[in-house]
């Protein structure tokens, strides 16, 4: 026996087809899983399935590998292509043992089990039943099973002596059913009434009626002596919609309630009408062209069902064309919406990579510019006596004219503090002009009435614009990254880094003069960026307002 069912285990396929599908005639019982090179009595940790039990469901099992299986549903009853329910027991287990469970032959598209939901489990010792975490639980379509939908699950058996039940979802069985409607019927309740309506297969058929009891008499006369007419979906009935049917006086409140207004009655089927028949045109490939009205288009692709009590569309037809419609639109709309939401990320990821190559020119200059001044150092200790830079005062600090020249064009970081110079004797003067550094000239009157501004805000802002010109201010920005107060905002170009740095420079020797506390220094040069942001925003005030005055001036003309 043990011998035939690792063959059995060795020979199951595992494909999915409806054809396949056929094939599973029963549900597993006391099914031992063998692997393909193994001879024996089965061991701990050999699976054993079984769905012999009320509300079972499982046809076949094949073994992937020593952690995986493939379990196969056994389709519904006399309609092989309805494959979803499924319920198993698993026993003979290891404990600390992982498997990966593989539902390969799901029928439906859409589950919820790709919106969250989760297979239930219990055991024997735990009786109670929960749900495997979502995060083991994934939904697929699988190429390898014939594309069909796939749901494998994750699970790690913890007690040996237990037996573990798997299930879609919370079973509720035929016998539990029966047990629940017993109780009913005990209550002898007036509203209630349970009757025989038939055995199928030797299974109880049941009638339930939940009405008052002054209605149950009407109720039962209603159905059982008078025969209810159910209208049919044709034009001629929608032309008949306001004449009265034959349903007699006794049954008036079983009938729907009728419109009043025969008219919107008539013009709400005649858009479902027309919806219908564009649908059909849709699908298979007709041409109305030579028709006069979607009625008449309608009628002649029903020509043979005119004959049939004037019946122009089934009503199933119609409801299953009608949902399959709310479907698409349903998908549409979800189409859309991922599709805008693709965009906006989209443009984050283009504003980021903006962002990025701005960051990546300006650390390229500030490499170049950092080992410059590194050059620079070397240079300038290796000329002098090795002593420390900072700890010397000023006074004692006399370089050859050519390196501190060039110390003046080339220094042009925040990172580091030169010792603090006369500032007159560090600027060279030449033709009314002031060298600042690195090829920078300002005005010599400009310079010597900047000497004597009061404040560091608006010493760094007039400095700003003898350096920039307010032309070049106000259409740039000191980082060059876009305002986060404006949603539309537009980042501009940055301002030179190396003319900031002879900003912080100029500041750093005029702050020198006052104090010598690092903190305070390093303080008060960290507020550059703000006071030149200050400026460019003054500037640009300035303009709107200039313009608005313009404006002004030629209306009055």
């Amino acid at each position: 026996m043990t011998t035939n069912m690792a063959e059995r285990s060795r020979t199951a396929e595992t494909g999915s087809a409806p054809g396949s599908d056929d094939i599973i005639a029963g549900n597993v019982s006391k099914y031992i899983v063998l692997p393909a090179a193994y001879s024996g009595q089965p061991k701990k940790g050999h699976l054993i399935f079984d769905a012999c039990f009320e509300s079972g469901n499982l046809g076949r099992v094949a073994h992937v590998t020593e952690f995986e299986y493939d379990l196969f549903i056994r389709p519904d009853t006399c309609n092989p292509r309805f494959r979803v329910w499924f319920n198993f027991t698993v026993e003979n287990v290891k404990e600390s043992q992982r498997v990966i469970f593989n539902v390969v032959n799901f029928s439906k598209t859409k589950s919820l089990y790709r919106d969250g939901m989760a297979p239930m489990v219990k055991s024997t010792s735990r009786p109670k039943w929960q749900r495997i975490p979502s995060k083991n639980v994934y939904y697929y379509r699988c190429p390898d099973h014939r594309k069909n939908y796939v749901m494998s699950f994750a699970f790690c058996f913890d007690r040996e002596d237990d037996t573990y039940q798997f299930a879609y979802c919370y079973p509720y069985t035929y016998t539990r059913l029966q047990h629940y409607l017993d109780t009913l019927q005990r209550r002898n309740m007036d509203y209630f009434c349970r009757e025989l309506l038939g055995l199928s297969v030797k299974r109880r058929l049941d009638l339930l009626t939940i009405t008052s009891p002054e209605d149950k008499t009407d109720l039962e006369n209603s159905v059982m002596q008078k025969k209810i007419k159910i209208p049919k979906l044709s034009l001629n009935h929608i032309e008949e919609a306001g004449e009265v049917t034959d349903y007699g006086e006794e049954d008036v409140e079983l009938r729907h309630s009728k419109r009043q207004d025969g008219r919107k009655q008539s013009e709400g089927t005649h858009k479902s009408i027309e919806a219908v028949v564009a649908r059909l045109e849709k699908q298979n490939g007709m041409s109305l062209s030579n028709t006069s009205s979607p009625e008449e288009a309608f009628m002649e692709t029903t020509e043979g069902m005119n004959n049939m009590d004037d019946a122009v569309v089934p009503r199933i037809l119609y409801e299953e064309l009608l949902r399959s419609y709310q479907q698409q639109q349903e998908e549409m709309r979800h189409i859309q919406q991922e599709l805008e939401r693709t965009r906006r990320q989209l443009v984050q990821q283009a504003k980021k990579l903006k962002e990025y190559g701005a960051l990546v020119s300006e650390m390229k200059e500030l490499r170049d510019l950092n080992r410059r001044l590194q050059d620079v150092l070397l240079l300038r200790l290796g000329s002098g006596p090795a002593i420390e830079v900072e700890k010397v005062k000023p006074e004692s600090i006399e370089p050859e004219p050519e390196v501190q020249k060039t110390f003046n064009e080339e220094a042009n970081t925040s990172t580091y503090y030169p010792a603090p110079v006369p500032v007159m004797d560090k600027y060279i003067l030449e033709n009314g002009k002031v060298h600042l550094g690195s090829g920078i000239w300002v005005d010599e009157e400009k310079w010597h009435q900047l000497q004597v501004t009061q404040g560091d805000s608006k010493y760094t802002k007039n400095l700003a614009v003898m350096i920039w010109g307010t032309d070049v201010l106000k259409n740039r920005s000191v980082t060059g990254v876009a305002t986060k107060k404006k949603k539309d905002a537009v980042p501009k170009p940055p301002l030179s880094p190396h003319k900031l740095s002879i900003v912080r420079e100029c500041l750093y020797d005029r702050i020198a003069q006052e104090t010598v506390d690092e903190t305070e220094i390093a303080q008060r040069l960290s507020k550059v960026n703000k006071y030149i942001c200050e400026k460019i925003m003054d500037i640009n005030k300035s303009c709107k307002n200039e313009e608005r005055r313009e404006i002004a001036k030629y209306n009055l003309q």
